[in-house]
């Protein structure tokens, strides 16, 4: 007994210290203007994902040969994949505009994708592509071409914003004049 009431406090104050923790919330245009945020003041917020990523490229080598009367056919490959999981944490690296930024998630030359509020209706900051084919967008990531898969359009960047409020009360009662 005494073991099932030592497991269900654990299991209350890991709640309680989950409600405490700050919620995600969408990086939006409204968010940056409300906020003023400066350049420098976004280099410095963790921001995050909000769905998984996949960036792929590939090199197809076919050719084919004749042998023994037979018709070979010979693919041979090279795919690349790059996964990025959704809550996975990322920097700004540049504000390119008002409304669009570089975001890194590795070190190296040339490693982020470009997001941005640009042609979306809720001001959200999503991923933006050289071009957009069947759901799907071409991008460049690290000085390659990736293709990114189907539903990456809808991939916004998120952040904690924690709200702390301190006030002072300073009050005094007055009596009151009398003559």
């Amino acid at each position: 007994m005494k073991s099932i009431t030592s497991y269900l406090g654990l299991i209350v104050l890991f709640i309680t210290f989950q409600a405490c923790a700050p919620a995600r919330v969408p990086f939006t245009q409204q968010l940056r203007e409300k906020y003023e945020l400066k350049p420098e003041e976004l280099k410095s917020i963790q921001f995050y994902t909000s769905n998984d990523l996949v960036l792929r490229r590939g090199e197809n080598k076919n050719s084919k040969e004749t042998e023994n009367g037979e018709l070979k056919l010979l693919k041979d490959g090279l795919l690349e994949e790059i996964v990025i999981k959704a809550g996975t944490p990322c920097l700004i690296e540049e504000v390119v505009d008002g409304n669009r930024v570089k975001v890194s998630f590795e070190d190296g030359v040339n490693k982020y994708l470009v997001f941005g509020s640009i042609n979306n209706r809720d001001g959200y900051y999503t991923l933006l592509a050289t071009e957009w084919v069947g759901g799907k967008g071409k991008m460049n990531y690290g000085e390659q071409m990736y293709m990114s898969n189907s539903g990456s359009k809808d991939l916004f960047l998120t952040l904690r914003v924690k709200s702390l409020q301190k006030f002072k009360t300073d009050q005094k009662v007055v009596k009151g004049k009398k003559i």
